[in-house]
């Protein structure tokens, strides 16, 4: 209803303009008042056509090269307007309707059409970042040179785009027992292939009933168990800690190039997501899956209303012993330290890697804790975004 009223009010002050500028001609006569009606008369005939003007003919289409980029891609967008026939003297505005992440401080555009039937334009965003952006639609709004008249019209236009995490071409190796500076425990645990005896040995306390060689304990006169193969599972699910950080980019960047590094390798590759939304991947490998985690880094958010600690006390107890497991933070608590000891002394190490944005970033009290998790036998490392590409093959 308001909008119809601005309309009338628009097309009124017009008329009633040019009503003005007759009768004041014609009562007062003269080159003067007879030249500023038919100087007048042009502009006021543009803004009644303008009135009039079938806006929701008009033709709007977004052409935009890919559906996907990686963040600090340079997106560009291009509109194109094809009207059903030119208004002389005539102003355009496109505005995009910019998904609010993108913040674009351009957004609108204003030309003149004079006698153009169609019109282009061109926008830039650069750096992308990161997330699921939604282009839902333009808006055209066509006004005459004075602004008397004022016509505008949205076009529903949806084009999604997923901006990917950004990731760095990561040196992949199984970490194994000894870091550059000293030695720790293996974080991959070994588990017994059941299939397979390889021996016996004398029963000690703690060895499962199952395992009993009957026929060796009789020949021996007491009890002796199975000794089985052992093996090294390659499985890893990495944690992401979406406990609410600055530093929260930085952690993604790291997780989404370890997930590329060890699926290209053929290592089978999970994922625990917690926050605000629970996500659980399975070890798998492959292009899909690693597709998949990749669109769910994309979105992800560090929302999660509880600390890592609570997240790894309801999570971990899920999965088997004999997949590796690989911690991504960026602070380290008491809190989490404690747990952590806690799984290395039920033979589930792991790996921490502590994401800081340089060296000067890791705090007294987490380098202590750092101390006593690698005197655990968890191997904890600490990198920075220039150390990513070498994570895996050395340490700090």
């Amino acid at each position: 209803m308001k909008k119809k009223l601005k309309f009338v009010r628009q097309v009124g002050t017009v008329l009633g303009l040019v009503s003005i500028l007759f009768s004041y001609a014609m009562f007062q006569g003269g080159f003067v008042s007879w030249f500023l009606f038919y100087s007048f008369l042009p502009f006021g005939l543009c803004a009644l056509a303008i009135a009039a003007y079938p806006l929701r003919r008009i033709q709007v289409t977004r052409t935009i090269a890919s559906s996907s980029y990686y963040a600090g891609d340079t997106l560009t967008v291009a509109i194109s307007l094809h009207l059903p026939f030119f208004v002389p003297l005539a102003y355009v505005t496109v505005e995009e309707n910019w998904p609010l992440a993108l913040q674009q401080t351009e957004r609108n555009r204003a030309v003149p059409l004079f006698w153009r039937k169609t019109y282009s334009c061109t926008y830039i965003v650069s750096p992308l970042p990161r997330g699921e952006h939604v282009f839902s639609a333009i808006r055209v709004t066509m006004t005459d040179w004075f602004g008397l008249v004022r016509k505008e019209a949205s076009f529903p236009l949806e084009d999604v785009v997923v901006v990917y995490p950004r990731y760095v071409e990561m040196k992949y190796r199984k970490i194994g027992s000894q870091l550059d500076q000293g030695g720790a425990a293996s974080s991959i645990p070994l588990h017994r292939d059941m299939t397979m005896a390889v021996g016996v040995r004398e029963y000690v306390q703690g060895d499962r009933f199952s395992w009993i060689h009957w026929k060796a304990s009789a020949r021996k006169n007491e009890l002796m168990t199975k000794e089985f193969e052992e093996r090294q599972s390659d499985d890893i699910v990495v944690v992401l800690d979406r406990t609410p950080t600055p530093l929260f980019e930085e952690m993604v960047t790291f997780t989404a190039s370890f997930l590329r590094a060890a699926i290209k390798k053929g290592v089978q590759t999970g994922l625990i997501s917690v926050g605000s939304d629970r996500f659980i991947f399975p070890a798998r490998n492959g292009e899909a899956h690693l597709q998949q985690l990749f669109y769910h880094l994309a979105k992800t958010a560090c929302d999660s209303p509880q600390p890592l600690a609570r997240i790894l006390q309801k999570e971990m107890t899920q999965w088997p012993l004999s997949v590796s497991v690989s911690y991504v933070t960026s602070q380290l608590t008491k809190e989490t330290a404690a747990l952590l000891s806690d799984f290395a002394a039920k033979n589930r190490r792991g790996t921490v890697f502590l994401i800081k944005r340089d060296e000067h970033g890791v705090a007294n009290e987490e380098r202590d804790l750092v101390e006593q998790l690698r005197r655990k036998g968890i191997i904890t490392i600490i990198a920075t975004p220039e150390q990513f590409a070498n994570a895996l093959v050395g340490g700090s």
